[in-house]
C-alpha cells in the first residue's frame, strides 16, 4: 500500500486477517487481486461494510488482504485444484475390462477348441474369405481409432459437446469412405480371381462389422464405461456359443448356425453401443455437462453451436498415430496373413476356383497362442501409466521452475518400474505358455512346427511388451513422429522380411516377426534414453 494511506487500527487490520482466511477457505493459491474483489462480493461484503471496519472502499480491503492472503493456504493438505488419483483396483479393472475381449476369445479357445478367430468347422474357403476380411477390418480401423479416441477424449475433457458430436460425425463419415473403398477393392480383386460373388460377399460383411463395431466403442473405452464393455463382451461370447451349439437340431448346416451365432454376438455389442451413442448424440449438451448437478444447476456457457474446427487439420495433426496405429496392427498380424499365402495346402471352393491365399492352421495355433504374453503387459502398463499424468500435475502445483529436476527423476523412476515390470510379467508367461502350449496345441490339432512357432512367437511377444511400455512415454513426451517411424520400418521387417523367410517354408515367418519386435522395442528403448532424461522439460512444456 501507498505510504500515504492512513495506519489501520487493530480492529481493521484483526477484520482484514479473518477476511484473507475466510477467502483461503473458499480458494487455495488465489492468483491475482481481481479474484480477491471477486471473493469479497460472494462473501456478502459491501461498501459500508468495510467502512465501518476500516477501510475507506473494497478495493483497499482487497489490496490490503492479497499481500497475505497466501499465509492461510494450508500447505500440508493437497490444494483444492489437485486432481484426485484412482485408486489401483480401479485402474485393474479398467485394464481387465479394455483386453476382456482378447481374454473372452482365448477362453472360447481353451473351453470349446475353437480358434481364436472363431471359425472352427467352417469349410475351408469360407473360413479363408470370412477371415480375410476380419483381418482387413482391423486393419483399416487402427489407425482411425487412435484419431477418433483422441479427439473424442480431447473434447469431451473439454466439456465441447458440440465439437465431441461433430467428431463423432467426422469420424463415422470417413471410415464410411474407407470401408466403401475396401468393400469395392474385395469385389475387385474378387472378379479379377474368379472368386464367386458370394464369397466375397462373405469377405465384405465381416469387414465392414468388424471395423463399425470397433469404432462403435471407442465411446465406451473413452468413458471408461467398465461394467458395460465386460456385459457386452460377456453376452456376446455367451450368444455366439449358445446359438452355434444349441441350435445344432434346428439349423443343421454348420455355416449358417455360424453366422447366426455371428449375428446375435454383433447384435449384443451394437445394443449398448447405440445406447452410448444415443446418450451423447441424442441429448443436450448442458444435460450432459450438468449430469449429477443440482437441479437448478444450468452451465451458461455450455453450447452445442461452438466454433466447428478444421478436419483437415486434425487428421494432419493426428497423422502420426494414425501411421503408428496401422503399423502396429501390422507388425502384430501381417505375419499370419502371409503364412496364408505361402500356406502349402490350398483351398479350392464349391466352384472349383484355387484360392489365392488359404487360411494357415499351423502357423496361427502357434502365433495366436502367443499372444498371451502380451496381455499382462498391458494390463500392468495401463495401471502403473494411467495415473501418471495426474501425479505430475499435483506435483507440479505447489513446485518452483528450478525444481523441475524432481519431475525428471519421479519420471525416470516411474518409466523404470513400467519397463521391468512389463518385461518381467511377459517373460514369466512366455515361460509358463512355452511348457503347457505342446500339451495344449496337441489338443487343437497343432504340429511340431507350431510348437517352434510359439516360442519365437512368444519371445517377440516379450520385445512388444517393451515396445509398448516405451510407446506410452514416447507418446506422453511428444515422440509420436519418431514413434511412428519406428512401427513402420518395424512392421515393413514383417512382411518384407517375412516374403523372403517364407520362401524357405512358411513356419519361418515368426523369424520376421521376431525380429521386427526386438527392432521395435530397441529403436524405441533408444529413443527414450535421451527423452527421458529431459521427460520434465519436455512435460512442461508440452502440457503445463
Amino acid at each position: 500500500m501507498s505510504s500515504l494511506t492512513p495506519a489501520l487500527s487493530r480492529e481493521a487490520r484483526q477484520f482484514g486477517a479473518k477476511t484473507a482466511r475466510s477467502i483461503a477457505e473458499i480458494q487455495q493459491s488465489v492468483n491475482n487481486m481481481a479474484d480477491v474483489l471477486v471473493f469479497l462480493e460472494i462473501l456478502g461484503y459491501d461498501e459500508n461494510l468495510v467502512r465501518r471496519n476500516g477501510f475507506s472502499s473494497m478495493h483497499h480491503l482487497a489490496e490490503y488482504v492479497y499481500d497475505f492472503v497466501d499465509a492461510y493456504d494450508d500447505k500440508d493438505k493437497e490444494t483444492s485444484i489437485a486432481v484426485p488419483v484412482p485408486g489401483r483396483g480401479r485402474r485393474i479393472a479398467e485394464g481387465l475390462s479394455m483386453v476382456f475381449p482378447w481374454l473372452g476369445a482365448l477362453v472360447v479357445l481353451f473351453v470349446t477348441g475353437v480358434s481364436l478367430w472363431m471359425a472352427w468347422g467352417l469349410p475351408a474357403d469360407i473360413t479363408t474369405m470370412f477371415l480375410g476380411g476380419v483381418f482387413l477390418g482391423l486393419a483399416i480401423t487402427e489407425g482411425l481409432l487412435q484419431n477418433f479416441q483422441r479427439l473424442f477424449s480431447f473434447y469431451y475433457s473439454q466439456t465441447n459437446i458440440g465439437e465431441v458430436k461433430r467428431s463423432i460425425k467426422r469420424n463415422y463419415a470417413l471410415a464410411g469412405v474407407i470401408l466403401l473403398a475396401a468393400v469395392a477393392g474385395i469385389y475387385l480383386l474378387s472378379d479379377r480371381a474368379g472368386i464367386s460373388f458370394e464369397l466375397a460377399t462373405v469377405a465384405a460383411i465381416s469387414a465392414v462389422t468388424v471395423a463399425l463395431h470397433r469404432l462403435s466403442f471407442v465411446i465406451m473405452y473413452v468413458l471408461k464405461k467398465l461394467v458395460h464393455l465386460t456385459v457386452a463382451y460377456a453376452g456376446a461370447f455367451a450368444a455366439l456359443i449358445l446359438v452355434f451349439f444349441l441350435m445344432a437340431s434346428e439349423v443343421p448346416d454348420m455355416t449358417t448356425r455360424y453366422f447366426a451365432a455371428l449375428g446375435a454376438a454383433f447384435a449384443v455389442l451394437s445394443g449398448f453401443a447405440v445406447y452410448h451413442h444415443y446418450k451423447i448424440m441424442g441429448q443436450s449438451s448442458t444435460s450432459i455437462v450438468a449430469r449429477g448437478a443440482p437441479h437448478f444447476y444450468s452451465p451458461l456457457t455450455v453450447n452445442d453451436n461452438t466454433i466447428a474446427s478444421r478436419f483437415g487439420i486434425q487428421l494432419w495433426e493426428c497423422i502420426p498415430y494414425f501411421v503408428y496405429g496401422t503399423a502396429y496392427f501390422v507388425l502384430l498380424f501381417s505375419d499370419r496373413i502371409l503364412s496364408w499365402v505361402f500356406n502349402p495346402v490350398t483351398t479350392v471352393t464349391t466352384g472349383g476356383t484355387v484360392l489365392p491365399i488359404s487360411f494357415n492352421s499351423v502357423y496361427h495355433i502357434g502365433a495366436d497362442l502367443a499372444l498371451m504374453v502380451i496381455l499382462p503387459a498391458i494390463i500392468i502398463q495401463y495401471v502403473m501409466a494411467s495415473p501418471i499424468y495426474i501425479l505430475v500435475h499435483n506435483r507440479a502445483l505447489n513446485m518452483k521452475v528450478l525444481e523441475k529436476r524432481k519431475i525428471d527423476l519421479f519420471l525416470q523412476h516411474s518409466y523404470r518400474r513400467i519397463l521391468l515390470s512389463s518385461i518381467l510379467a511377459s517373460a514369466v508367461v512366455a515361460v509358463v505358455i512355452n511348457l503347457l502350449g505342446p500339451n495344449v496345441m496337441d489338443a487343437l490339432g497343432g504340429t511340431e512346427a507350431s510348437t517352434r512357432i510359439l516360442l519365437f512367437a512368444s519371445t517377440g511377444g516379450v520385445f512388444l511388451s517393451v515396445f509398448g511400455a516405451n510407446s506410452l512415454y514416447m507418446m506422453f513426451l511428444g515422440r509420436a513422429k519418431e514413434l511412428a517411424i519406428i512401427a513402420f520400418a518395424s512392421a515393413a521387417i514383417v512382411v518384407v522380411g517375412g516374403i523372403f523367410a517364407a520362401s524357405y517354408g512358411f513356419e519361418n515367418l515368426v523369424l520376421a516377426y521376431l525380429a521386427g519386435a526386438i527392432v521395435s522395442a530397441c529403436a524405441s528403448s533408444i529413443v527414450m534414453i535421451p527423452t527421458i532424461r529431459e521427460a520434465g522439460s519436455r512435460l512442461f512444456s508440452r502440457y503445463i
